[in-house]
């Protein structure tokens, strides 16, 4: 299968690779070299095309040396591990865009308090806060174990818009009152609605100050952290939250 989405992409190789691949060079005869082999310990980065490459060789006519030089059986299951997590992000991110029901223009609409959906319950908006440092990771915190909803999960920053304030305004109060970050602009805004009862405001920008900068309110969050999505992978996170942040990037992948 073609993901011309993830063409170019690189991968860190893990260290523990990386030190098999130098053993085996180690025990080649004096003078003997495999480029390939060099490639991977001095870059320590890989291509998903180089990723794919490789794994194509592994499993049609590499000799056990080859086999040996490129990481054996630890650089075989990186790259399948690796391969089928990205391929399955992409595929994933195909359906959350099949599945929100999003809408950009409503983004700079205030809150109009009652509002309705179709079987006559309130409609609840909240504004999300997705902000993304120089490195391109996001800033996430951690809820307290006493919040009402998802205790002790790793989210967004955000919360309920109030009644008469735009979800603009909403956004930078919140990142504000939970983090003591000032966000002066946004790249990118737009609306999801993944249940009849609640419409999320979702809005992405760039801080360009210090990642130690953030002053949690600890009534709300108890930790920080800036992440990228490989990473979300390993945390308890609140759901959706991964599906949030692939639909506003989607298209710079």
């Amino acid at each position: 299968m073609a993901n011309s989405e993830l063409y170019d992409k690189t991968f860190v190789v893990p260290s523990n690779v990386i030190n098999y691949v130098r053993m085996m060079q180690n025990s080649l005869p004096r003078g003997k070299d495999n480029e390939r082999a060099n490639n991977i310990v001095n870059k320590g980065v890989l291509t998903y095309q180089v990723l794919k490459r490789i794994k194509h060789d592994m499993e049609n006519g590499a000799s056990r040396e080859e086999y040996a030089l490129w990481g054996g059986n630890l650089m075989k299951n990186f790259i399948d591990t690796t391969l089928n997590r990205e391929r399955d992000a992409v595929n994933r991110s195909k359906e959350v865009t099949r599945d929100f029901h999003v809408d950009p223009s409503l983004g700079t609409k205030p809150f109009q308090s009652p509002n309705l959906n179709e079987n006559k319950k309130i409609l609840y908006k909240n504004a999300l806060a997705i902000i993304v440092n120089e490195d391109h990771k996001i800033l996430l915190v951690k809820r307290t174990e006493s919040m009402e909803w998802q205790p002790s999960k790793w989210s967004l920053i955000g919360g309920v818009i109030e009644k008469g304030e735009t979800p603009e305004k909403a956004c930078k109060r919140e990142v504000k009152e939970e983090t003591d970050l000032d966000i002066e602009e946004f790249i990118k805004t737009f609306t999801v609605q993944r249940n009849p009862e609640s419409i999320e405001h979702v809005f992405a920008c760039k801080y360009k100050g210090d990642d130690t900068d953030v002053t949690l309110n600890k009534k709300e969050n108890t930790n920080y952290g800036w992440y990228d999505v490989a990473e979300m992978e390993f945390l308890d996170t609140v759901p959706n939250l991964v599906d949030y942040i692939q639909l506003a990037f989607k298209e710079y992948d």
